[in-house]
């Protein structure tokens, strides 16, 4: 699957480099973006309260207001760090709900709610160098990305978000290692996001075995486009 990503920040649609929010560019209305998208023929929409991710605020209303008006497939995530909050999501209309920081943390709780909410989460396995990082990308977390996926392979996630926080939102292109040995150790569906710049990255990605790819700063800067994308997997 094409998912395209909308970021949201202080009220606005941006893409962030690494996970900083000082380099914020592209700034734009959500929900125009995520009409933009599903109109160009993304798959899904991949939405992200990136200060609630940060523990800085939260934009709720405007991610509520943006998945009312959606005609498509939807996850999100964004601080989402207990029960009544996926269920809450869950409550909204969106496919999946995407869980990070409480889940690496406590693996018995992931378990728990992968249980409760069968096929409806995604863990974001954020990545630096390897590492697993927290709390909107700001902390390590001291876990390596594949441990934790071979831990929660077969409990029940709907996929496996893999980013590489290295190289998220820098148009440098797709870092395969990664990807390859994410894909080669689980039978969980991964998603893969971060350094994305061309329809190649995409095939890459594919070919190593990603079940789907996030797309955020390669859209918005036009380096590649959705239609193009689609005529990749038509061959």
């Amino acid at each position: 699957m094409i998912w395209a990503a909308v970021d949201v920040m202080d009220g606005q649609c941006v893409q962030l480099t690494g996970g900083d929010p000082d380099t914020a560019r592209f700034r734009r209305d959500p929900i125009e973006a995520a009409h933009r998208w599903l109109n160009e023929g993304a798959d899904g929409l991949h939405l992200v309260d990136l200060d609630a991710a940060m523990g800085r605020g939260s934009n709720d209303e405007l991610l509520r207001e943006l998945i009312m008006s959606a005609n498509g497939t939807v996850q999100v995530g964004g601080g989402v760090r207990d029960a009544s909050a996926i269920d809450d999501w869950i409550g909204t209309g969106v496919n999946r709900v995407i869980v990070g920081t409480r889940a690496v943390r406590e693996l018995d709780w992931l378990t728990a709610m992968a249980e409760r909410f069968p096929g409806r989460l995604v863990l974001a396995i954020d990545a630096r160098e390897g590492e697993v990082t927290v709390s909107g990308w700001t902390e390590g977390s001291g876990i390596q990305a594949v441990d934790i996926a071979r831990d929660v392979d077969g409990i029940g996630l709907a996929a496996l978000l893999y980013t590489n926080v290295g190289i998220e939102g820098s148009l440098q292109g797709l870092d395969p290692t990664p990807i390859e040995e994410l894909c080669g150790a689980v039978e969980t569906p991964v998603l893969v996001s971060g350094g994305i710049k061309t329809a190649q990255d995409v095939r890459t990605a594919y070919r190593l075995g990603a079940s789907g790819v996030v797309i955020g700063t390669a859209l918005y800067a036009e380096s590649v486009r959705i239609a193009e994308l689609r005529g990749l997997f038509d061959e």
